[in-house]
């Protein structure tokens, strides 16, 4: 009897010892998804940092935007006045330059409420017309922009605002980047050396540290020597 109990324990603790070894061993999927897991929280390689000099791809966004403004203002014969209470208007405006391969999109919102109000004020229109005076100037804008081939204008007209984009390309060879259409806020707030937004316009571009610009000279209609500069500032690469 004593002899039969002593097998009976040592076979009972023979199989308990081989259910403990078994619960101490992983199985094969566990070890799997260990590796699995393992190899999934090895940080990504870290890319090396784009030289902008070389590779301009990515989004770059408008800067320095009262002082673009300024120039063209004074370029383009508008009250003192007006121009003063107007630049503050650019401010607001998000202008994105975007460049993919060798394609180029300008594109920006505007409200433009508050700039034709200022220059309604600056002209001396009484304040009770103001609401003629925005619709009036809507009108000639709206009737302006079928004129334009390439650049695309959604117009908001209740709320005096719109959407603008116009496409180009860049030569990375020759460092210029030339739009079918030269960039325009409105009808005749021109981004260019002329008065005509309807014409083709090729800047020299150049880069220095995050700042990229956009460099254009010529003679206007009347022979005057003009000269614009659009600074942008990279914010993101879009590889």
């Amino acid at each position: 009897m004593f002899t039969k109990t002593k097998k009976i324990l040592f076979g009972f603790m023979t199989f308990f010892a081989v259910l403990v070894i078994a619960g101490c061993q992983s199985s094969p999927s566990q070890s799997s998804q260990t590796n699995k897991s393992s190899q999934t929280n090895k940080s990504p390689q870290t890319k090396a940092p784009q030289d902008l000099t070389k590779d301009q791809q990515g989004t770059w966004k408008w800067t320095d935007q009262q002082m673009t403004i300024q120039k063209v203002f004074l370029a383009s014969n508008i009250k003192k006045l007006a121009a003063g209470l107007m630049l503050d208007d650019f401010d607001k405006v998000k202008m994105t330059m975007t460049i993919k391969d060798k394609t180029v999109e300008l594109k920006y919102h505007f409200d433009y409420r508050e700039l034709y109000e200022d220059q309604a004020f600056a002209t001396g229109e009484n304040k009770a017309n103001y609401e003629s005076y925005l619709k009036n100037k809507t009108a000639e804008f709206k009737n302006y922009i079928p004129n334009l081939k390439h650049t695309k204008i959604t117009l908001d007209e209740p709320n005096y605002a719109y959407d603008y984009s116009l496409t180009g390309e860049i030569d990375t060879q020759k460092h210029t980047i030339t739009f079918p259409e030269t960039p325009t806020f409105l009808s005749r707030i021109v981004m260019g050396t002329t008065y005509n937004s309807l014409v083709p316009i090729t800047y020299t571009y150049t880069v220095e540290g995050n700042q990229l610009t956009l460099y254009a000279e010529g003679k206007d209609e009347q022979s005057h020597f003009r000269v614009i500069r659009l600074r942008f500032n990279y914010v993101g690469d879009n590889h």
